[in-house]
């Protein structure tokens, strides 16, 4: 189905630059000025960007603070690798379609490598794509009646041990039903999407993308017995800290930190999920993918 015409792009990033910048992003900006293309970077990356052009006119770029960057564009290129798209699906507006360029190694999410998205630009510019939706679930820590900490994930949420040689026990319900008590260095909660990251690292399965999951992955459980789980994804799951208490992390996607205290409960309401939409590369299919990074035969 044809989508209206592109006027605005935006282009999000790595947070470590790399020498590839000094060529790729005039030759990218360029070409999209050419075709009459509004582009944006974040107010934050401006001296940066003007350090990629050296001698190269700058005066047509266009510099936004981050609310507006994220929701006053028609489209959002991600440069980096899978955690500057994952940055940028945590905050975008859910309409704005995403093309996740990889720069860096394993790049499992972002859909189109730096050889080959120019070949699918123009079409983009036009309307011409495909889009998947794909959650993000929220996250929440209660202390006492009240939310202390909220956020959403697309990847994982994980409640870890800060101290060396020390379990953390934890109480894991789902609804009003209780699952297990673990003991162990923490518990991982995956999408399916992220299913392919820590989870994975941690024993958890491979969950097809399509999947409505969420999965439940212990961090080196002391019992042997307290295997992953596959919970449906509405469902609304709570994990609480027990005794004897050592301090705790809650980290989403990797990046952003909350510390959990001795009587906090962290929770994840499936019910709560807000999308965003990625473009997909036709020439990628996910079991491709699979094999290519994962070196399966």
């Amino acid at each position: 189905m044809k989508k209206s015409q592109i006027k605005k792009v935006g282009i999000t990033l790595k947070p470590n630059s790399t020498p590839e910048f000094y060529s790729m992003l005039p030759n990218l900006c360029s070409w999209l000025i050419r075709r009459k293309v509004q582009v944006i970077f974040r107010s934050e990356d401006e001296q940066r960007v003007h350090k990629f052009f050296k001698n190269k006119p700058t005066s047509s770029l266009q510099f936004f603070e981050s609310d507006a960057f994220h929701k006053d564009i028609d489209l959002m290129l991600s440069l980096g690798g899978d955690g500057t798209l994952i940055g940028v699906c945590r905050r975008i507006h859910s309409k704005i379609p995403v093309l996740g360029i990889n720069l860096g190694r394993l790049g499992f999410i972002t859909e189109f490598n730096k050889n080959e998205y120019f070949d699918h630009l123009a079409d983009i510019l036009q309307g011409k794509y495909t889009i998947t939706q794909k959650p993000l679930f929220h996250v929440a820590v209660k202390r006492k009646d009240s939310i202390v900490f909220s956020d959403y994930f697309f990847n994982d949420a994980v409640v870890a041990k800060n101290d060396i040689a020390r379990m953390t026990y934890l109480r894991v319900e789902l609804g009003e039903e209780h699952i297990y008590n673990i003991a162990g260095d923490g518990m991982i909660i995956s999408s399916p999407m992220g299913s392919t990251a820590y989870s994975m690292a941690a024993g958890g399965p491979i969950v097809h993308p399509e999947v409505k999951a969420l999965i439940l992955s212990p961090i080196c459980p002391h019992s042997l017995t307290h295997r992953p789980f596959v919970i449906p994804d509405k469902a609304s799951l709570k994990l609480k800290p027990m005794p004897p208490y050592h301090s705790l992390t809650l980290t989403v996607d990797g990046q952003v930190a909350f510390p959990v205290a001795e009587h906090d409960e962290v929770i994840i309401n499936g019910s709560k999920m807000k999308k965003v939409s990625l473009i997909q590369n036709p020439e990628r299919l996910y079991f491709d993918t699979i094999r290519e990074k994962f070196s399966f035969f």
